[in-house]
């Protein structure tokens, strides 16, 4: 038995600009964190006394004689590209649910890869995971998206990441104080709003904009590096709240899907109540809402979006780890 542990993330700014039609050319950079939300894998040795060789138990259950057969496409995927040399029973659970927002996609791809690799006794580092992660959701099934929620489930912590001009990327971790960090986490909030849905088609239409886009994806990116030095600076974060604002209004106008009368009803409640910024996480239109605001506001900000359930979280300093490993 082998248990793999893949942190979600949350994604501050940048998002956009880590779409290869976009940083191949022009460079991109985005700022996010993974979160102590995750997603569990574990894998089972299955032995050949069942009719079935592959069994996987996620929101349904599939039993295949190969991988192939699998309909859960990373599933497939996954295993196409590793090629275990047994029957397998996976199983996946998590602490929120998926596309919502936070990169579970990414998160469950880095975590049944980093179990797989276990399995197999293969050494593996965190470039390792992030771009094979990138391979199998983009090029291996063909998902839209960018580069940027496989880089959070692999690393960990607070990072910046950096892609292009060109194909390489690079991740740095952000020298951030714990004081800092605390201050971060302690004027951050996030709201559920109960839509559980694809972001495929939002991508796409992104991903189809992006030329149109160039000139709001170049400030967005700037912004990200903005975010940065107020960041591993010693200033007051309100700027980074405030800053958060001016990202989501710009993000709205990459694609119609991104907010809608819902969230956008939601995001001016926020600011009403005495928040400075936020944003949607994830590509849009579904998933969680990032709130900043002082201690002293949360209160009635909560009251405000009493009808939205609230979830506590903390930076992750790790990335996926594999959490248990039975020598068999």
């Amino acid at each position: 038995m082998i248990i793999s542990r893949t942190p979600f993330r949350v994604s501050f700014f940048g998002g956009g600009t880590d779409f290869p039609d976009f940083y191949q050319e022009h460079g991109g950079v985005t700022l996010l964190t993974a979160i102590d939300k995750y997603c569990y894998i574990s894998l089972h040795r299955l032995s050949r006394f069942f009719k079935h060789r592959y069994r996987a138990s996620y929101s349904r259950t599939e039993s295949v004689l190969e991988p192939s057969e699998f309909q859960h496409p990373l599933i497939r995927e996954c295993l196409g590209y590793r090629s275990p040399d047994c029957g397998l029973e996976i199983s996946h659970v998590s602490d929120l649910p998926g596309r919502t927002g936070l990169g579970s996609s990414s998160s469950f791809t880095v975590g049944l890869l980093h179990a797989l690799h276990a399995l197999a006794g293969d050494r593996v580092t965190e470039e390792d995971l992030a771009r094979q992660a990138i391979h199998i959701e983009r090029e291996r099934v063909g998902d839209a998206g960018g580069h940027q929620d496989q880089y959070a489930a692999a690393y960990g912590g607070f990072v910046r990441v950096a892609f292009g001009p060109g194909p390489g990327i690079t991740v740095t971790r952000l020298p951030l104080s714990s004081s800092r960090i605390q201050t971060l986490e302690d004027n951050t909030m996030m709201f559920f709003t109960g839509v559980e849905s694809s972001a495929e088609e939002v991508l796409t239409e992104q991903k189809k904009n992006t030329a149109r886009n160039h000139a709001t994806l170049l400030t967005m990116k700037e912004m990200a590096e903005r975010a940065e030095q107020i960041l591993v600076g010693t200033g007051d974060l309100d700027e980074f709240g405030a800053l958060l604002h001016e990202s989501w209004m710009l993000k709205r106008s990459l694609s119609s899907g991104i907010s809608n009368a819902a969230i956008d009803t939601h995001y001016d409640t926020a600011i009403k109540h005495g928040a400075l910024g936020g944003k949607l996480l994830g590509a849009g239109g579904r998933g969680f809402l990032l709130v900043w605001a002082h201690p002293d506001r949360h209160s009635a900000i909560r009251k405000g979006l009493e009808g939205l359930q609230e979830v506590d979280f903390r930076c992750c300093p790790v990335g996926s780890r594999i959490i248990f490993q039975d020598p068999e």
